[in-house]
């Protein structure tokens, strides 16, 4: 993101000097010394007076590319670094949501699983209970079909005493 600021930047500045440049150049004139007069004659005008300054041009080029280029370098690298450490930012951040969200699923599934388990003992404990009074119950019925049983003996056998007394006192 900010590499592409340096970029911009870049070609602003590249801009600016071309328009800078191609203002200014018309108004050059390129004089020397001339020791006859005594003075000062012109012997270029605009954009002629770059040839007789050739190698002072090619001095300002070379060293305004190479101070340029050490600018572009370092803010470039500045700006990728800066570029590096907002991505790291932002993974670190994701990573600890994903982490956070991660526990959260783990805990949910946790106490879900610690419900369920709850809810299974209950169910196991509903169950023995079932199981014990079924077996009370049957115990009672037991007794109870004893008892009966007890009862109905002595019934039959009362009904047989009282019908041999009466066969006895039938003479």
């Amino acid at each position: 993101m900010r590499r592409t600021g340096i970029w911009l930047s870049v070609i602003a500045l590249l801009l600016g000097a071309c328009a800078w440049t191609i203002w200014r150049i018309p108004h050059l004139a390129v004089a020397e010394w001339d020791v006859a007069v005594d003075g000062w004659r012109i012997i270029a005008y605009g954009w002629a007076g770059l040839l007789p300054l050739w190698s002072l041009v090619l001095a300002g080029i070379l060293g305004g590319f190479f101070l340029f280029g050490i600018a572009f370098a370092w803010s470039y690298d500045w700006a990728r670094n800066a570029d590096y450490r907002a991505q790291l930012a932002r993974l670190t951040h994701e990573c600890d949501q994903a982490h956070a969200e991660a526990e959260a699923r783990v805990t949910r599934r946790e106490q879900a699983a610690q419900e369920a388990q709850a809810r299974a003992e209950q169910i196991r404990l509903a169950a023995l209970q079932a199981e014990q009074q079924a077996h009370t119950q049957t115990q009672t019925a037991a007794a109870h079909a004893e008892h009966y049983r007890l009862r109905a003996r002595n019934a039959i056998c009362a009904a047989e005493r009282i019908k041999r007394k009466t066969a006895r006192s039938e003479p």
